[in-house]
């Protein structure tokens, strides 16, 4: 009995915490649905802004790559609001209550993401109750690339944040999953090094438009390797200029790095642990981020042990081990954040 009771009594304080933090929440954060225009499109999102500060920072937040709506970006949105700062998350153009062509998501330009993201940043720029001096871009992914892009065509930006974003073209994004997927179905490295092969020949063929004979043959000499259906299931060979390689053509080569190094202004890299990030290779990544900043680069780099590309916790480690991940990367933001103020944000 006195177990029973001491277990409603700890339930009883759970919800009362939750429920005053909550509370709280309400209280110190205002929930504004907001559009603004990216050229001929109006985009929808949610303005999240701190109720006490008539001039407070602000950040864009970018989404990753697929079909994301603002509630992909709501969590970090809520994680520097309560920091004091404006966060605007938006759909990507074509999804949820955003304009645009429906497949826009799927067969993307990194100009037209980029001129999207911009937007965002003017519309901030145009709320009194925000810092105009203060307005940077959070980018978790695919949305490195386009705040590298974005960040460019707009007035002083003042800071950047990448999470999981790979300092890499496309191309040896796409090369680097193909080869993670393999490893981690248990293939063993000839049957990486073949997959690795095919995928640059049929690089190659988008490219130059030549070679294409040459794929054709690794294609069929392959399919009925074990691993083939692992990756490519019953697709059929891409055509030499199909609609798929025009579109793939003009984002394949595309490289953040110039227009990164571009950027005089503070910026934050997190990665997650380069056994668990199966979508962008983290030690390029970190290796390409470490010359820059050697080089001259305000940047901090934080790689976080035990998470993967989402910076979600391994869920095969225990609930000790998620809940530090979890608290270590607030306390990065957090911490950095804090720097930003002082201008010390280029340390570590």
């Amino acid at each position: 009995m006195l177990i029973l009771k001491r277990s409603v009594f700890f339930i009883c304080v759970v919800f009362l915490v939750l429920a005053l933090g909550y509370g709280w929440l309400q209280v110190s954060v205002s929930e504004k649905k907001v559009e603004f225009k990216s050229n001929n499109l109006v985009l929808s999102g949610t303005l999240l802004s701190p109720r006490w500060n008539d001039a407070a920072p602000a950040i864009v937040l970018v989404s990753g790559s697929g079909p994301a709506t603002r509630q992909s970006m709501i969590v970090y949105a809520w994680l520097f609001a309560i920091k004091g700062y404006a966060t605007l998350a938006y759909d990507k153009r074509g999804v949820g209550a955003s304009e645009g062509q429906p497949h826009e998501w799927r067969e993307f330009s990194f100009v037209d993401l980029a001129a999207d993201a911009a937007a965002a940043y003017n519309f901030l720029q145009l709320d009194p109750r925000i810092d105009q001096n203060k307005v940077g871009f959070f980018g978790a992914s695919q949305g490195g690339w386009v705040v590298s892009l974005a960040a460019n065509h707009v007035k002083s930006p003042a800071f950047a944040i990448m999470t999981s974003a790979s300092v890499s073209t496309v191309a040896e994004d796409r090369i680097f999953g193909r080869e993670a997927k393999i490893r981690y179905a248990g293939f063993d490295e000839i049957a990486v090094t073949e997959a690795s092969n095919l995928i640059q020949a049929d690089q190659l063929v988008t490219r130059t438009r030549s070679g294409h004979e040459n794929y054709l043959q690794l294609w069929n000499s392959h399919r009925n390797r074990d691993w083939f259906k692992e990756v490519y299931g019953d697709e059929l060979p891409e055509a030499e200029n199909s609609p798929y390689r025009q579109w793939e053509r003009t984002i394949l080569d595309f490289d953040p790095l110039p227009l990164l190094k571009r950027l005089d202004i503070p910026v934050l890299w997190i990665f997650g642990d380069p056994k668990l990030d199966r979508s962008s290779p983290v030690s390029l990544s970190v290796d390409r981020v470490s010359a820059a900043k050697a080089a001259g680069g305000c940047y901090r780099l934080i790689q976080i042990d035990g998470v993967g590309h989402t910076l979600e916790p391994d869920r095969r480690g225990s609930l000790t081990t998620r809940l530090k991940a979890r608290i270590s990367l607030v306390s990065d933001f957090y911490e950095w954040l804090d720097d930003l103020g002082i201008g010390n944000s280029c340390q570590h």
